[in-house]
């Protein structure tokens, strides 16, 4: 039985197709999450219809992928992807189709598709269409690939990362053909974009079933993307798997996690070659830096690291600490922050009560000489935070000028 009511909208767009004399249905992801009765994050439909004919129905649309007979539909400011029936051509890139030609036939457009839990389509007059015997694998708990999982493989080699993503996602178990299809044409990856390998390894690390994960590395897939990662988390299986489940789904600390045992530069040339944005690549090489380093459980020091690294660093190496080294102090370090930020102390130049205008209004000259005392001004406001007023500290940069 279908668990979720269809949104109005998702209604209006079969009924209108319907009326127009084509089929239509939702079909892939949405139909699987109802399935399991997981809130479905967007609806899909596929049709009968050819996108000119789409088109002609719907008062806002937009091409999304022409040429692949996709279409969005756009109602009360929600995107609806409306794709026709289709067939593909050959794969010669292990990505995208050569080729694609329309079909007025469901079963031959659901056979295209990767898994036979994402291969079910579903119309709330219709009930269930499901040639290749999904809804049986969802009660059991399997991934198929859909037809030959070989070819499927072949087709686009990202969907092997996806196996392994959906097994740790809702802790199923990959059927045997498909397992040895996965390892047979594992070095398919390497064809597959960093970027797109980068997007379903952060999926994958974010996933509840971590005991799902060794798939990655056992089948050999994670060598062939990149040997080194694959060697560190063989050899450090079972702590890695312990430690990623009591860590919060932020792909920056769950990163860190995977990557805690590379050095600072190792870590660099691995952020930069998987293409992450400038700001993450920061983020985690800093949290690595200052990994294994005992955090100060008193002010001054505190307050300066605070300075240094931000508060919100601060606060992740400490949820990591309790994570890895749950001997350690950190929950003095927490105590003593949380207060040092009641207490309203200043932590940073933005803090200051006075600030570079000021010093020069002094006569301090703008650039190396003005930069030094802001700082001896803030070192000496993170020793004791009293002396963060205005009256003083003008007192005191002219003592120091």
């Amino acid at each position: 039985m279908f668990s979720n009511a269809l949104p109005e909208d998702v209604l209006y767009i079969l009924k209108t197709l319907n009326q127009a004399g084509y089929e239509a249905y939702i079909v892939g992801g949405c139909v699987r999450d109802s399935l399991l009765h997981t809130q479905p994050k967007d609806w899909d439909i596929t049709t009968s219809a050819k996108p000119e004919e789409t088109k002609r129905l719907f008062s806002h649309t937009f091409d999304t992928g022409i040429q692949h007979g996709t279409v969005t539909v756009v109602l009360n400011h929600v995107n609806y992807e409306v794709t026709t029936y289709r067939i593909e051509g050959d794969y010669t890139d292990c990505r995208r189709p050569s080729s694609v030609s329309f079909t007025k036939i469901l079963q031959e457009d659901l056979l295209r598709r990767d898994f036979t839990m994402n291969a079910i389509a579903y119309h709330p007059e219709e009930g269930y269409q499901d040639f290749f015997h999904g809804m049986e694998d969802i009660r059991s708990k399997t991934i198929r690939g859909v037809g030959e999982p070989a070819l499927r493989f072949q087709e686009d080699a990202l969907r092997m990362l996806r196996c392994v993503r959906f097994a740790a996602q809702l802790g199923f178990t990959v059927e045997t053909e498909t397992y040895n299809a996965l390892c047979e044409n594992k070095e398919l990856i390497q064809k597959i974009s960093v970027e797109r390998i980068h997007d379903e390894l952060q999926k994958l690390w974010l996933c509840v079933h971590e005991e799902k994960m060794p798939l990655l590395w056992e089948s050999g897939l994670l060598a062939q993307i990149d040997p080194l990662l694959s060697e560190r988390l063989m050899q450090g299986e079972t702590a890695f798997l312990a430690y990623l489940g009591k860590t919060p789904k932020n792909p920056i600390l769950r990163w860190t996690i995977i990557l805690q045992d590379y050095t600072v530069q190792e870590a660099r040339i691995f952020l930069k070659k998987f293409k992450f944005d400038n700001d993450s690549q920061k983020q985690i090489c800093l949290l690595l830096e200052n990994l294994k380093e005992e955090l100060p459980t008193e002010g001054y020091p505190l307050r300066a690291l605070g300075g240094k690294l931000g508060v919100d660093t601060v606060r992740q190496l400490i949820t990591l600490q309790e994570i890895l080294r749950p001997t350690s102090s950190f929950s003095r370090t927490a105590q003593c922050l949380d207060k040092i930020l009641a207490d309203g102390d200043c932590l940073t130049l933005k803090q200051l009560t006075v600030d570079g205008q000021m010093l020069m209004e002094l006569g301090v000259p703008k650039g190396k000489e003005l930069g030094s005392l802001l700082a001896v001004l803030l070192d000496l406001v993170q020793r004791d935070p009293q002396w963060n007023q205005r009256e003083f500290l003008l007192e005191k940069a002219k003592e120091l000028v």
